[in-house]
Parts: C-alpha cells; structure tokens; sequence
C-alpha cells in the first residue's frame, strides 16, 4: 500500500490546488496522503472535501520554517488540530513577515535589472517566498528554469537573497504539540551540517525523523536516518515534497512512494 506524507499546494509553494492533489493521488493509486503546506493549513479543507467518498485518507499537516543558528529547518506537524488558535496566529505573523521579505527581495531584483510583480498575498491567504519569485522571472522570460534563477539569484547568500523569518525548531515543535500533533524533522539530508540532526533530536523534543525524502537517495543514507530513529525511539516518517514544478523531483505525483509500513507509525499515531 502506497501512501506519500509530504506534499504541497497553491495555499504554499505548490502548482497543484488541493483538489488537483487528491485527484492525482487517488489517480496514482495512493491511499494515504498529507498536505503540509509551509506555514498554512488553509488548504486542508478542500482536501478533506475532495476526498470524500474516494477511499483516500488525507492526514492533517502543516511544514513550519524554523531557523537553528545559520541553518534552515524544517518541522512537519502531522495530525494537527486547525483549532489551535496559538500555531494558528505564529503562522499568519509569519505569513506578513514573507510579505514584507518579498517586498526587499522585488527591490533588490529591481536594482539588478529584472522588473517583475508577485502578490504578496491572495485571497486564501497563501504563504509567499521565494518560489514565487523565481516562477515570475521564468515567466517574464529573464531564466529558463525556477533552478537556474535560485542557482544565479536566491540562493542563500545571493545578490537578490533576503533571510527568511522563522521561528526556532524548539517553537515549532512546541506549537504543533499544542495543536494535538507530532513534529518530525523533515528532510535531514538536505541539511549542510549533517551533525545537526543528532543534535537537534538530543536538544528538541521531535517525535519523528522523516526518513524517506528525495533528498536521501540513496539506501545507505536511508538507513542512517533509520538506524538514528530507531535509536532514539521515533516515529519514522517519508514523502516525496511533491510540488509539481516541472524542474523539480519528482515531477509527477506517484513516482517517489512510501510503503504504508514504513510509516504507519506516523499515520495511526492517537
């Protein structure tokens, strides 16, 4: 049984609404999915509508964007309550702090030489980043792909890059467990200091490690990050992080599953 616990929508940085998403999983035979949009759970909603009467599952998620020391990390929260007033009100201060983000990366572009306009925000309240921005210089013609305008411009660092404002992973995961959720550290492999997993899971209260990602490709790194969550006793999560963007693994939903088994401790958590 193939299921796939990380995935996006428009209410994020996805091409795909949250109806396109389900009819896409239901169509590529998956049988769970979570939506863990960044900073948002606007979507999951139309989601859970979407999935009426379909057989699909659709587990409630979010991803929250922390920061540790010079490090972005990453926090899914999985079985969350969108009652919870606490996550919800961090999140939509952290979707104006994007707005303003956007506004100093628009003027830096503008000073290099590239002119476009992103909405800061649309009527369903999506978060903005840097995505956006790099899908609107493709689109004006200045790039080819949304990978050569981060490689040249919004990498962190980059002539046209603005640090995003996130809060710690220490807050995150308290905030989901408020909400009635886990919090499991989402893609590990993709962070630069692979030191900084074991310490955070020594120093953070997670329940889980996403083991299975795109970003640990191969099975020895698989099986570390098994081998650290068995070792610490938590949960063990997996997903593709599908987006839909064309230039991005996987460009299609479907092609990077999870086993049910592998993760159904995340799925049958409560």
């Amino acid at each position: 049984m193939l299921v796939d616990l990380h995935m996006h929508s428009t209410f994020s940085d996805g091409r795909y609404t949250p109806t396109q998403l389900v009819q896409e999983a239901v169509a590529k035979g998956l049988k769970v999915i979570a939506l863990t949009d960044h900073d948002s759970w606007n979507g999951i909603e139309e989601a859970l509508a979407a999935a009426q009467g379909t057989g699909l599952r659709v587990l409630t998620g979010v991803e929250l964007s922390t920061q540790y020391e010079k490090d972005s990390v990453h926090v899914l929260g999985y079985h969350v309550s969108t009652a919870c007033q606490p996550l919800l009100e961090r999140m939509n201060e952290m979707r104006h702090k994007r707005e303003h983000r956007l506004f100093e990366m628009l003027a830096k572009l503008d000073s290099l030489g590239y002119h476009i306009e992103v909405d800061a925000c649309d009527p369903k309240n999506r978060a903005v980043g840097r995505p956006h921005v790099a899908k609107a210089l493709v689109a004006k013609g200045y790039f080819k792909t949304v990978q050569d305008v981060f490689d040249v411009l919004l990498h962190q660092g980059g002539p046209a890059y603005v640090p995003q404002p996130k809060m710690t992973p220490a807050e995150g995961v308290e905030l989901i467990h408020k909400a009635g959720g886990i919090a499991v550290l989402a893609h590990p492999s993709e962070l630069a200091d692979m030191t900084l997993p074991e310490r955070l899971l020594a120093e953070v209260p997670f329940d889980g490690l996403e083991v299975y990602h795109p970003s640990a490709a191969t099975q020895e790194q698989q099986a570390h990050w098994l081998a650290l969550a068995k070792e610490r006793n938590l949960l063990v999560g997996g997903g593709s992080d599908f987006h839909a963007i064309p230039d991005r693994f996987p460009k299609t939903l479907g092609i990077w599953p999870v086993e049910y088994e592998d993760v159904k401790g995340v799925i049958e958590w409560k």
